[in-house]
C-alpha cells in the first residue's frame, strides 16, 4: 500500500478509538475490543503484503460487526489489498470495491481518495495513443467524475492536469486514425476523425496539423467553402505551425481571403503546444507516453502535490504572519 494513503488511514484509528474507549470505560485499560483487534491484524498483513489473511480479517470484521467504527475503512482496505496485490484482474477487482465504497459512504472523508484509486486504475492500465482506447476512455470519465463531485479537494489540482494528459492520448489516437483515412483517400472517414478531435479536444497541441487535415478532407470531396473556413482558421489561430504557410497558399489557390493573425489566440495556442513538447513544471510525468510507463501512480503523485502546497502556503503564512523590520513584539 502506498505510504500516504496507508498514513492516511492510520491516522484515523486514534479518532475512532475514542468512542469504544468511551463505552469500555469499566473494563481494564489493557482491553482490545474485537473489531479492532481484527482491524489491527488486517492492517498488520497487509503491511507485510499478506493479501489474502488481509481481506479475510477485513470480511470478518466487516460481515460481524456491520455497525464498527472501523467497516468504512477495513471496506476501503480490502480495496487497496487488492491494488497493491497488482495485476489486471486485482486492479479491477479494487476499482469495484472503491465504487462500492462511495456508493456506500459517499459522505465519508477519504471519498474523494476512493474516485482518484478508480482513475489511478485506469491511467495505470492505458495504452499508447496507437492502441485500444478503452481504458483511456475510462480514465477520462473517472477523472471528470472526479473534479465534478470532488472539485474541492486537495486532489484536484493533480487531476486536472492528468485530465489534459489522457485526453491528448485520445486525440493522438484520433489523429493517428484520420491521417490513415485521409492516406487511403477516405476522406468522409478522415473528416468525422478531425472533426471529433475538434469538437471533444480544442486543447489538443496539435490541433493545427489536424485543421490542415481536415480542410484536405473537405477539399478532396470538394466542399471548398467548408475546406476554406479551416484553413483561414489555421492562419489566423496558429501562425507558428508548419502548415501555416500552406494553409495561406490554399486560401489565396481558392481565392478567399487571408485572416489576419488573432494574436491573443494564437499566443494561448503556442503556450500550450510549448506545455505539451516537455516545456511543463509537471515534467517528466506530462507526456502521452510517460503517462502510462511511469513507476509512480498517479494517486501518490497527487497526494505528494497536496503535501507540497501545503507545505509551502505554511511557509508563507508564516512569512506574512513575522513582524516586518525585525521589529519587536514586546510593547
Amino acid at each position: 500500500m502506498q505510504f500516504h494513503y496507508r498514513l492516511l488511514i492510520l491516522m484515523l484509528v486514534p479518532i475512532l478509538s475514542v468512542s469504544c474507549g468511551q463505552k469500555t470505560a469499566g473494563l481494564q485499560e489493557s482491553a482490545v475490543s474485537p473489531d479492532k483487534q481484527l482491524f489491527d491484524n488486517g492492517m498488520g498483513f497487509l503491511g507485510n503484503n499478506n493479501f489474502i489473511k488481509a481481506r479475510l480479517a477485513f470480511q470478518t470484521l466487516i460481515n460481524t460487526y456491520p455497525d464498527s467504527e472501523y467497516t468504512p475503512v477495513s471496506f476501503l482496505a480490502i480495496a487497496d489489498s487488492y491494488y497493491d496485490e497488482g495485476g489486471t484482474q486485482n486492479l479491477l477487482q479494487s476499482e469495484s470495491q472503491y465504487k462500492d465504497f462511495n456508493v456506500f459512504y459517499p459522505t465519508h472523508e477519504m471519498a474523494d481518495d476512493a474516485q482518484m484509486k478508480v482513475a489511478a486504475i485506469n491511467v495505470r492500465l492505458m495504452r499508447a495513443p496507437d492502441r485500444d482506447p478503452t481504458y483511456a476512455r475510462k480514465a477520462e470519465l473517472e477523472l471528470r467524475k472526479f473534479l465534478e463531485v470532488y472539485p474541492d479537494s486537495e486532489l484536484a489540482p493533480t487531476a486536472m492536469e492528468f485530465l489534459r494528459d489522457v485526453q491528448q492520448n485520445l486525440a493522438t489516437g484520433m489523429h493517428a486514425v484520420g491521417d490513415f483515412y485521409y492516406e487511403k483517400e477516405s476522406y468522409l472517414a478522415s473528416e468525422s476523425r478531425y472533426k471529433e478531435i475538434l469538437e471533444k479536444y480544442p486543447e489538443y497541441h496539435q490541433m493545427d496539423l489536424a485543421l490542415f487535415r481536415l480542410g484536405g478532407s473537405l477539399e478532396n470531396l470538394g466542399r471548398v467553402e467548408e475546406a476554406s473556413v479551416y484553413y483561414a482558421r489555421l492562419v489566423a489561430e496558429y501562425p507558428f505551425s508548419s502548415e501555416a504557410d500552406s494553409a495561406e497558399e490554399k486560401l489565396i489557390l481558392l481565392e478567399k481571403p487571408v485572416p489576419i493573425v488573432d494574436t491573443l489566440i494564437a499566443s494561448r495556442n503556442d503556450a500550450n503546444r510549448k506545455i505539451e513538447e516537455g516545456f511543463s513544471i509537471l515534467s517528466p510525468i506530462r507526456s502521452v507516453v510517460e503517462i502510462f510507463t511511469s513507476s509512480e501512480d498517479i494517486y501518490e503523485i497527487a497526494k505528494r502535490r497536496a503535501e507540497e502546497r501545503r507545505i509551502l502556503e505554511q511557509e508563507q503564512f508564516s512569512t506574512n504572519d513575522a513582524p516586518a523590520g525585525g521589529e519587536s513584539q514586546d510593547r
